[in-house]
């Protein structure tokens, strides 16, 4: 009988970094120098506590991002928030490009225009980006950035992390102007004021989803009122905070349906949900399915 899978691995930075980059919280490379070892981890589910880049250059592969499945082009890029259960199948060799890093490497400021961009490529509503680069000027410049950050990362000259950091924000808001939905930053302070308690909100999410499920709780901590709090997510966002909560709970009841063994009851419990029965029920009100039968379709 095989293993019954009941976690979904996570991966730290330092497991890609090979321990060159020890203090940096970063990591640069093409995905051929990652290693045979990189390659047979992919196949399975697994998670990154840090933001992560995947550019595809070439080959073919499929890339499953929490329950969707990609079917790779040339010229891809893949943008995983921390969390986010990945995997990738190879059909036949391929090669790219990965960047690694933490958070406080992108957004030094909650002030700093890079929220902006953060939020749209790694914290927007399908919780992920996929972007084909179809400009041949901006495929070379992007590629001279990233080059550039590995020479950098290698010679390791005065300073090299802070230059590294800028070619990172340069090569984010390139790859922004390519997404659906282009960034837009918007200078006004009080944009710039909701904002911050927006991303702070989603923040809160992340740590908090488990235990705390209502938008009062979330308001409390962020010192504003829950009507603030869902006029400031609507605005930016287009939903509720009620629904970004309740998106955050099923995604991630999603995530272990998708990938582990677990049965509807256990994962109630891992979510914070007393009773399963109640669990099944939130679940199908919002998905339209019954967590048994999701799992089954997310099989076939």
């Amino acid at each position: 009988m095989a293993e019954k899978k009941e976690h979904i691995e996570i991966v730290s930075l330092p497991e890609y970094a090979h321990g060159t980059h020890e203090d940096t919280g970063f990591s640069v490379s093409t995905l051929c120098n990652l290693g045979e070892p990189f390659f047979e981890h992919q196949s399975a589910p697994h998670r990154h506590d840090f933001y992560t880049i995947f550019w595809i250059k070439k080959g073919q592969l499929t890339h499953t991002i929490d329950t969707v499945t990609h079917v790779v082009k040339r010229n891809t890029l893949f943008f995983l928030a921390p969390g986010q259960v990945h995997q990738m199948k190879f059909s036949e060799k391929v090669d790219g490009y990965m960047i690694a890093f933490h958070d406080s490497l992108m957004c030094p400021s909650e002030q700093s225009v890079m929220v902006n961009v953060r939020k749209g490529l790694f914290v927007n509503a399908e919780f992920s980006s996929v972007i084909h680069l179809t400009d041949e000027n901006d495929e070379r410049e992007m590629e001279w950035m990233v080059q550039r950050m590995i020479r950098e990362v290698a010679d390791k000259q005065p300073n090299y992390e802070v230059v590294f950091q800028n070619l990172l924000q340069y090569f984010l808001i390139m790859a922004s102007r390519h997404a659906e939905k282009a960034v837009q930053v918007v200078p006004d302070y009080h944009a710039k004021h909701n904002s911050a308690i927006f991303m702070n909100f989603k923040s809160l999410i992340e740590e908090k989803f488990r235990e705390l499920k209502n938008v009062s709780d979330y308001a409390a901590m962020l010192h504003v009122k829950p009507v603030l709090l869902n006029e400031i997510s609507k605005q930016l966002s287009g939903i509720t905070a009620g629904e970004h909560i309740r998106n955050r709970v099923i995604l991630e009841a999603q995530r272990y349906l998708y990938n582990t063994d677990l049965t509807a009851k256990e994962i109630a419990y891992k979510l914070g949900f007393e009773d399963p029965h109640y669990f099944s029920r939130f679940f199908k009100k919002y998905t339209n399915q019954s967590p048994s039968g999701f799992k089954e379709l997310a099989k076939v």
